[in-house]
């Protein structure tokens, strides 16, 4: 925004007047000093007359004072050569005037001036503009040393508030003192409210008239991530990288950390470009001129709803993409997921990703319009800016971390305070909500619209071919220790109180279902991992086993360590490594509070250190004819299930001859589910006929009874050995 001139030989009149008077008053005083006695009662005339004049105060006199200079190392003058070296604005006549308008030599070049900033010193004319700036940060009206400076954007983005103002006040003298002030600012303002007006009449834009659609605190739009969002707007300008100038807006939006709501600042970034463009066509909007701002509006406002409900730990499901934690260098990692499970915890989250989250402000903190202490370039979710603005928001945000622990604020922010959120804000949430992915075992940060509700498989535990018996204790042991039910405790205090039991049987007996439906009963997260997950070395198991006992504890899991033979193994004198990752298991074992399942297929060869540790031991035995009949009725029809993918016509004599064989739980099931492809390709219910072309395969029989696999020398088949 360029600066109205003022013609320079208008200055330099009212100079050459100005050294014409002080010369006159050099003269007068050397005559004075010849003429003895009659020019002493003349001086005492003079200053009788001066105690006399009513003194004027400050601000309340009916003027303008000018003040200039050619020189911005000078300080302001009104250009007379015997107050060279002075500052005016310090001297006492200088206070009386309404407004101190200062001016200096153009910067482009020109024998002109331009107008460099006005200070209000006029008590009305405070107390008038108080209204027209409420709200406006950075300006108040109160403060004794109230200053504008060019480009005056304030009197830009509030023009009409000063006019309507001005239209509405009744005191004269008000009106006098605002009239001075709305004459100077008037010849700044009004070009570029012309401009601006000429531009929005077309629907379009330059680069350099940006800023004139972006008022401090207004609602502006931007897709980010292929996500619609609206934030608050703090303040803009143009700023200068290594690939040119653009325009940063400083942008604020609200996030939480998985207790309390807050503000989160976030610079947005509009690219420079030549000549005009559309508006529609910006990466950021005035949100006012969106065309499609109330559909919007509306979907944010639901979407803000449904953030809001999600505050702190859920189970739930989710569907799509999620991004995973991101390098300096690299952009954010997205994968997808089909409908599975996930925490949402922002809580632990924070706890065991305390680089990866932003610095929050309460909401109802003062805005801040300067943007030096907020992580520039992008939020989390922003996938779509450039590598160097990547690597400033990462070295600015552990520098950050870095001044906050000096400072003794670890937590990284101002203490929230904001535990509910007001439904006028629900429109600035993000989209994205942290928390833990039980698929691929990782923290990431979950798109806001893919969470959706558990569809709990409620016949799974009664599906689990097991003794009844059985199951009535393990839902027993589970239900108390995942309730609380049970308040035994060991002589020391905390120690023992978990629930621990060992699965033990032969491949496909059903130990890694028993625990998966378990937990589908209960309506509890089942964290799965094996023992490859925890690391090879002791020191790598400790810190991966104790990470997973916390948060399994935390959010009530059930645990899941399957294949456990090299954590249980006996210990020998002649490997210490092997010792110490089995030392390391049974202490962190004796303080875990949750409930853990262990499967394994050698339990003969466990230490006995842990015999005396596990609550429950449960021996699977090999599958006998009527399990086999059960299991086979389970994944081919099951009872109380009439939905068309079940759809068979196999009989009960049928499955009698399949239970004949001996087949483990796993094998029935790859059976079942090729043959199911066999009968979806051809668009038919499932027969015997396509179990039997399976069991053909399996065996290596074509269907002419040539055989397909190569025998042993004793008949049997070089592949399965049957």
């Amino acid at each position: 925004m360029q600066p109205a001139e003022v013609p320079r030989p208008v200055a330099k009149e009212a100079r050459t007047k100005r050294r014409k008077e002080v010369s006159d008053t050099s003269v007068t005083t050397d005559s004075s000093s010849d003429s003895g006695s009659d020019n002493e009662d003349s001086s005492k005339d003079v200053k009788e007359k001066k105690k006399k004049k009513p003194s004027v105060p400050p601000g309340m006199e009916i003027g303008i004072k000018d003040l200039y200079r050619e020189d911005p190392r000078v300080p302001w003058d009104d250009w007379c050569p015997d107050d060279i070296g002075l500052d005016i604005e310090d001297k006492p006549e200088a206070k009386k005037w309404a407004l101190i308008v200062r001016r200096e030599k153009s910067k482009a070049g020109k024998s002109t001036l331009a107008l460099h900033s006005i200070t209000v010193q006029s008590p009305l004319v405070k107390e008038f503009l108080g209204p027209v700036f409420e709200g406006y940060q950075g300006i108040s009206t109160k403060l004794k040393e109230l200053t504008f400076s060019s480009p005056f954007h304030e009197f830009f983005y509030r023009w009409d508030r000063f006019q309507t103002a001005i239209k509405d006040e009744k005191d004269e003298l008000t009106l006098k003192h605002v009239d001075l002030l709305a004459t100077v600012i008037t010849a700044e303002i009004k070009p570029h409210l012309e401009k601006r007006e000429d531009l929005l009449k077309h629907g379009l834009v330059t680069f350099d008239y940006i800023w004139a659609l972006f008022e401090p605190d207004l609602d502006i739009w931007s897709e980010v991530d292929e996500q619609d969002r609206l934030y608050k707007l703090s303040s803009s300008k143009y700023q200068q990288s290594q690939t040119g100038v653009f325009f940063a807006l400083s942008s604020r939006y609200i996030d939480t950390n998985g207790s309390s709501f807050g503000y989160v600042a976030v610079s947005l970034v509009i690219e420079s470009f030549e000549g005009i463009k559309p508006v529609a066509n910006l990466n950021v909007l005035p949100a006012h001129l969106h065309p499609h701002i109330e559909e919007i509006k509306m979907r944010l406002h639901q979407r803000g709803d449904k953030f809001r409900d999600l505050n702190g730990l859920h189970y739930k499901s989710y569907s799509g993409f999620c991004v995973m934690r991101k390098g300096i260098f690299g952009g954010p990692k997205k994968r997808n997921v089909d409908n599975g499970r996930i925490i949402i915890d922002g809580n632990t989250y924070a706890s065991y990703n305390h680089d990866e989250m932003p610095h929050f402000q309460p909401l109802d903190a003062p805005t801040k319009t300067d943007n030096s202490n907020h992580i520039p370039f992008g939020d989390d979710s922003d996938s779509g800016d450039m590598p160097e603005f990547r690597i400033m928001r990462a070295v600015s945000r552990r520098m950050q971390r870095y001044a906050e622990k000096r400072s003794g604020r670890v937590d990284g922010s101002k203490k929230l305070n904001s535990t509910s959120l007001q439904d006028g804000n629900l429109i600035y949430c993000t989209p994205m909500l942290r928390g833990y992915c039980l698929t691929s075992k990782q923290w990431v940060l979950f798109y806001v619209g893919n969470v959706d509700e558990i569809k709990w498989n409620k016949d799974a535990f009664q599906r689990l071919v097991l003794p009844h018996d059985y199951k009535e204790i393990i839902l027993a042991f589970v239900d108390s220790q995942l309730n609380k039910e049970d308040k035994f405790d060991d002589i020391v205090q905390g120690k023992g109180r978990g629930v621990i039991m060992l699965l033990s049987g032969e491949p496909g007996v059903g130990k890694t279902l028993t625990a998966e439906s378990v937990a589908e009963e209960m309506k509890r997260p089942l964290y799965s991992m094996s023992a490859g997950e925890l690391g090879l070395t002791a020191d790598q198991v400790e810190t991966s086993l104790q990470r997973v006992l916390e948060i399994s504890t935390k959010w009530g899991a059930v645990l899941l360590l399957d294949e456990c033979d090299v954590f249980l193994e006996q210990r020998t004198v002649s490997d210490i490594e092997r010792n110490k990752l089995v030392s390391v298991f049974l202490r962190l074992l004796e303080y875990f509070k949750g409930v853990l399942f262990l499967t394994t297929n050698r339990i003969s060869t466990f230490d006995a250190a842990f015999q005396s540790r596990i609550h429950l031991l449960i021996n699977y035995p090999t599958l006998d004819f009527k399990s086999r009949m059960v299991i086979w009725h389970n994944f081919v029809r099951p009872e109380g299930v009439s939905s068309s993918k079940y759809s068979s016509s196999i009989c009960d004599e049928d499955f009698e001859s399949l239970a004949q064989m001996e087949l483990n739980g796993r094998e029935i099931k790859n059976i079942v589910k090729t043959a199911h492809l066999l009968a979806s390709r051809k668009s038919v219910p499932l027969a015997m006929k396509h179990v039997r072309t399976v069991l053909k395969v399996k065996k290596g029989v074509a269907e002419n009874g040539a055989t397909l696999a190569v025998e042993n020398g004793d008949g049997t088949c070089s592949h399965c050995g049957k």
